[in-house]
């Protein structure tokens, strides 16, 4: 993305952040971090295809677009989940099922994954999320941790190219952050998947991100976004 804008509607006089260049890159995770409001979830929904920028635009490259256009935001829904995995900042948000193990359904089934690699793929992240023992209770009765950890699952259900995270590691306990982290850098490193992670958390900075960038939240006007590393 370059010369990006983003907003949740209106104008490029309304943007939470402006001026935005970022590149995204198989197999490197980039740590979006910055203060509260300052636009970081904005952001990432536009570079996730789920909010069109209000300027300037998101380009995907050859092998993310698969033979689809290069504006992630033209994409239908289906073509869209099979290509980037998106947790929202607020879990509940994205649940549209009466149990865990059919909210994990849903994208596969979206996308058209055979139905038997559907279940062993549902399977084998009930396992490495620790929600197996939940498979059969609804997503909104289960504890904040358990209800990331779920919307972490759906991300990764439908086996996309760029994962798009908020907060990954909210609500977790030492096992399970390190279950989590220990997850992202395998899809990283063997599979060369792509991750941009919004997160305050700095044990996660440290553990994974291979490029971290700080979104500022400038009074009276949009924020802008630095390289720190």
């Amino acid at each position: 993305a370059d010369g990006l804008a983003v907003g949740r509607s209106g104008s490029r006089r309304s943007a939470v952040a402006d001026d935005i260049g970022v590149a995204l890159a198989s197999g490197r995770v980039t740590a979006l971090t910055g203060p509260n409001g300052g636009g970081k979830s904005t952001l990432a929904l536009t570079l996730g295809g789920l909010l069109r920028p209000l300027s300037g635009g998101v380009v995907a490259g050859p092998t993310l677009a698969d033979g689809l256009g290069a504006d992630p935001a033209a994409w239908r829904s289906r073509e869209l989940a099979a290509r980037i995995g998106t947790v929202f900042q607020d879990p509940e948000h994205q649940f549209l099922a009466a149990t865990v193990r059919a909210e994990l359904e849903v994208g596969p089934r979206a996308v058209g994954m055979d139905p038997a690699d559907a279940a062993r793929r549902v399977d084998e992240l009930l396992v490495r999320l620790r929600l197996d023992g939940l498979a059969q209770a609804n997503p909104f009765t289960l504890s904040g941790g358990e209800k990331r950890r779920l919307s972490v699952a759906t991300a990764l259900a439908t086996a996309p190219r760029l994962l798009v995270l908020d907060e990954p590691t909210f609500g977790q306990d030492a096992r399970t952050w390190a279950e989590l982290v220990a997850l992202l850098a395998d899809l990283v490193d063997r599979e060369g998947v792509g991750v941009l992670a919004v997160t305050h958390d700095a044990d996660l900075v440290r553990a994974l991100a291979d490029d971290v960038l700080r979104l500022d939240a400038v009074p009276g006007r949009a924020g802008r976004l630095e390289a720190v590393r």
